[in-house]
C-alpha cells in the first residue's frame, strides 16, 4: 500500500509539470478525432490496411505520450542507449524500483485512458448505424485494453533502452508479425482488423469483452515485471 501512496506522490508531481502540456494533448486529440471522423465507416468495415495501422497506432498508446514534458519522455543518454531523465533522477534517490515502476505505469494509464476513452466516446456516432450501443461497448473495451496490453511497453521501455537491439528484434520480428497480421486479416478473415474487431464485439460481446480485460490484466504484469528487470540491470551513473 505504501508503494502505490508513494507512486500517487511521483505521479502528481508530473502532472503538476504536465498542466500546460494538457492543451497540446487535447488538440492532439481533436485533429485524431475528425481525421477518424472524416473516414467512411464503410472503410472500417471492409478493411483498409492503412486505416488498421492507424488505430493501432492510435489506441497502443504512442499518441497519448507525445504531449508529456520532455524530462520525462524517453531520450538519448549515452551512444545508442535511451532512457528518460526524470526515471535516472529517481533512481538516485532513496525510492524504490517497484515504486518507480507502479508510478509510470499509473502516469501512463491515467494519460492514456483519458486520450483513447474519450476519443472512443466520441467515436459512436460515426458507429450508430452499424453497430448497437452494448455492441460498441465491447468493440471499444477491445480497443481500450489494447492501450494496457501493448501500450505498456512504452512505460517498460523508458527504464532503459538501446536502439541497436531495438533495430535488431524489430528486423527479426517485425517481419513476421507483419506477415501474420496479412494472412490472418486479408487471407483469412480477409476484412482487416478493424473489421474483425466489429464482428466479434457483434457476435460474442460479453466474451470479447471479458476476455480483453484479461489480456489487459496480464498485460499490466508483465510489462510491470519487464521495467523492473530493466530497471534493476540498467546502470543509471
Amino acid at each position: 500500500m505504501e508503494t502505490w501512496k508513494e507512486a500517487f506522490r511521483l505521479a502528481k508531481f508530473e502532472w503538476k509539470h504536465s498542466k500546460k502540456h494538457a492543451l497540446i494533448s487535447a488538440l492532439g486529440l481533436v485533429v485524431v478525432y475528425f481525421l477518424l471522423i472524416s473516414t467512411k465507416v464503410n472503410h472500417f468495415e471492409e478493411g483498409a490496411m492503412g486505416i488498421d495501422f492507424f488505430f493501432v497506432l492510435i489506441f497502443s498508446g504512442v499518441l497519448s505520450q507525445l504531449a508529456r514534458p520532455q524530462n520525462f519522455q524517453m531520450q538519448k543518454f549515452t551512444n545508442s542507449n535511451y532512457r528518460a531523465p526524470f526515471l535516472v533522477a529517481l533512481n538516485h534517490l532513496p525510492v524504490t524500483k517497484q515504486t518507480i515502476a507502479t508510478y509510470r505505469l499509473i502516469t501512463y494509464f491515467i494519460t492514456m485512458s483519458a486520450f483513447n476513452g474519450l476519443l472512443l466516446i466520441g467515436l459512436y456516432p460515426a458507429f450508430m448505424e452499424t453497430m448497437d450501443l452494448n455492441t460498441y461497448i465491447a468493440f471499444a473495451i477491445i480497443w481500450f485494453c489494447v492501450g494496457i496490453y501493448l501500450g505498456g511497453a512504452t512505460p517498460a521501455f523508458e527504464a532503459g533502452s538501446n536502439l541497436g537491439w531495438n533495430i535488431f528484434y524489430a528486423c527479426i520480428f517485425g517481419p513476421i508479425i507483419f506477415f501474420l497480421y496479412i494472412f490472418a486479416f486479408y487471407k483469412w478473415y480477409e476484412n482487416g482488423l478493424i473489421s474483425w474487431t466489429i464482428w466479434i464485439a457483434n457476435e460474442f460481446p460479453v466474451l470479447s469483452a471479458t476476455t480483453s480485460f484479461f489480456f489487459a490484466l496480464v498485460g499490466w504484469k508483465f510489462w510491470e515485471k519487464v521495467m523492473l528487470k530493466r530497471l534493476n540491470r540498467t546502470d543509471y551513473l
